[in-house]
């Protein structure tokens, strides 16, 4: 019996380890197709800080293949700040694997520009999100969620329908912008499908917090930004391919 649980044990070690080498690389097809990494595994390379010139010195760490949010604060750009890509994208096919541990909420937010001025006492950046958040058990104003609220949706405009969501478990997510048509998936499930200038949509924007920013459901280009929103969360494999 011994003999066979160290056989067992050795396998499920070498496949962990097979699967730990796997992370953060392109495979030949995503090579040959024009797909780039945005996080190596290693290093902090193509990101900075919001309304920074060099990634924060504390909040974010790099461990074990992973880009960590290691936050606490419990509230938006509480700890470390928003992290943004150096580069800014206008269309394009963005993937990424996440995990969020039990009340954690972070997001991932695209077309985002910095002001010319930082805000007093925020870092916050706006831009679309693809919101990243425990579904079942965080509470805002003191009642769950509403469904433009959930994991997968265009946070406060577009509801997602109905992802399956295990917190504490990886999963994969993939956001396409191309021209004014958006799609988020959730582990290769579409669950949001819009287009900025159908009817849905213009009604989403208006009825939500970011109806007085002008220009907000027009933008076309800007950073890729990962949320500091004070709860630990996990990145890795994050991809992208710069469409036509």
């Amino acid at each position: 019996m011994n003999n066979r649980m160290q056989k067992i044990g050795l396998i499920l070690c070498l496949a962990w380890m097979f699967s730990a080498c796997q992370s953060n690389k392109l495979s030949h097809w995503e090579e040959k197709n024009g797909y780039q990494l945005l996080f190596d595994g290693k290093t902090s390379n193509g990101w900075r800080g919001a309304y920074q010139n060099q990634f924060p010195t504390h909040g974010w760490i790099i461990k074990n293949q992973q880009l960590l949010g290691q936050l606490s604060a419990g509230k938006e750009s509480g700890d470390g700040g928003d992290i943004i890509t150096l580069k800014k994208y206008r269309n394009f096919d963005l993937s990424f694997d996440w995990k969020l541990g039990k009340l954690g909420n972070s997001g991932v937010k695209y077309l985002v520009e910095e002001l010319p001025q930082k805000p007093i006492n925020s870092s916050s950046l706006i831009g679309y999100e693809y919101q990243l958040i425990d579904d079942e058990d965080f509470i805002y104003n003191e009642k769950h969620l509403p469904e433009d609220h959930k994991t997968g949706a265009v946070y406060n405009i577009i509801p997602p329908k109905k992802p399956n969501v295990k917190i504490g478990q990886w999963h994969t997510s993939r956001i396409l912008v191309k021209g004014d048509q958006i799609e988020h998936w959730l582990d290769k499930q579409l669950i949001v499908s819009i287009n900025r200038n159908s009817e849905e949509f213009k009604k989403g924007y208006l009825q939500s917090k970011f109806k007085s920013i002008a220009g907000y459901d027009q933008r076309k280009e800007g950073h890729i930004l990962l949320q500091d929103h004070g709860h630990n969360v996990a990145f890795k494999n994050i991809k992208i391919k710069e469409l036509e």
